[in-house]
């Protein structure tokens, strides 16, 4: 396949999720639940703004993005790793993963937690309660990889809980969710694709016991992404990710990794919404036809690498859209 051919299998794949309106309601947002599994970011995917889908990599936590990406290290046999996160958003949240193989069967466990904190309660006219609450999330994975020549497919399993209150009637929600991937690389490995599904889903349990659940869907997103290395700047990895939840405005990710040497790597990302993209564009060339809504939200983040044979260390740190603030990553794993 050249790049012209290439370019072409792109626009296709692009086509087919923003053709499909009988499936897509975006701007409904709201409607989707547990929405926190998608913050379980590890400071690598976080650092790339989830931009890295389609590379495969040996971070075992790039199965957030897509399952069939995971590889292992050379001559390793199994990768134990964990990462933890701190900033305006959440006071406690991690990840444990461990990923292994059978033959050239890649599988992976994962256990992930997150703790707001203490919470003061409100009325529904505004007045402080005097409750305090601890919210608690979870979400536990299990992830089956098959790679093959320059195809690679995976599938992830999800199950996750939510407790926001201990107030009487109220109860821990429970979910469960189903990932899909499906990757192609070149021979050459200078660009590839890669087509993923996330978080298909929804409640099994609801908030409320009352007798009657609601089954409450997850984000249901199609996602598309590519990567490409130039000739002239090898140690660089330009990626690309475009999202398309199914209750969301589709959103666009781009990233960029460069390795200095063997073992550093700098990391950038950036993500924006598709509509406040050709806002942008429009505003930028003084056009009248604009589009009557924004949602001027972007992200931007940055992060570090350093990865020995045995023993990786990588950092992000992320400034979060509308004003909502910061948060800063550190991951570590261990190749054995």
């Amino acid at each position: 396949m050249n790049f012209k051919h290439f370019l072409t299998t792109v626009s296709a794949l692009l086509a087919i999720p923003v053709a499909s309106h009988a499936y897509f309601t975006q701007g409904d947002a709201g409607q989707e639940v547990f929405s926190f599994i998608n913050t379980f970011d590890s400071p690598r995917n976080a650092a790339l703004e989830k931009s890295a889908g389609a590379g495969v990599s040996t971070d075992p936590t790039i199965t957030q993005l897509n399952p069939a990406a995971i590889i292992m290290p050379e001559n390793k046999n199994h990768i134990a790793s964990v990462h933890w996160q701190t900033g305006d958003m959440a006071e406690n949240q991690g990840s444990i993963y461990y990923t292994g193989h059978i033959d050239k069967y890649i599988f992976q466990v994962s256990y992930n937690w997150l703790s707001y904190g203490s919470i003061d309660g409100y009325d529904e006219y505004g007045e402080a309660t005097g409750k305090a609450y601890e919210p608690f999330s979870q979400l536990a994975t299990a992830t089956f990889a098959f790679p093959m020549k320059h195809f690679r497919f995976g599938a992830t399993l999800k199950f996750a809980s939510d407790k926001l209150t201990d107030e009487s009637g109220d109860r821990t929600a429970l979910g469960a969710a189903f990932d899909w991937g499906i990757s192609w690389q070149s021979q050459s490995n200078r660009y590839g694709l890669a087509l993923m599904a996330r978080d298909f889903g929804c409640l099994l349990r609801d908030y409320v016991d009352d007798g009657d659940d609601e089954y409450y869907p997850m984000s249901q997103t199609f996602a598309i992404a590519t990567y490409f290395r130039p000739k002239l700047l090898p140690r660089l990895t330009v990626f690309a990710d475009s999202d398309f939840p199914r209750y969301q405005e589709a959103f666009l990710s781009l990233g960029g990794e460069y390795a200095l040497g063997q073992h550093f790597f700098i990391r950038a990302g950036f993500q924006r919404t598709w509509l406040d993209l050709i806002r942008d564009a429009k505003e930028l060339m003084a056009s009248e036809d604009r589009p009557d809504e924004t949602n001027n939200a972007h992200m931007l983040s940055a992060g570090l690498g350093y990865a020995m044979d045995l023993f990786s260390l990588d950092y992000g740190f992320s400034y979060l859209a509308e004003g909502m603030g910061h948060e800063h990553r550190l991951g570590v794993r261990v190749n054995f």
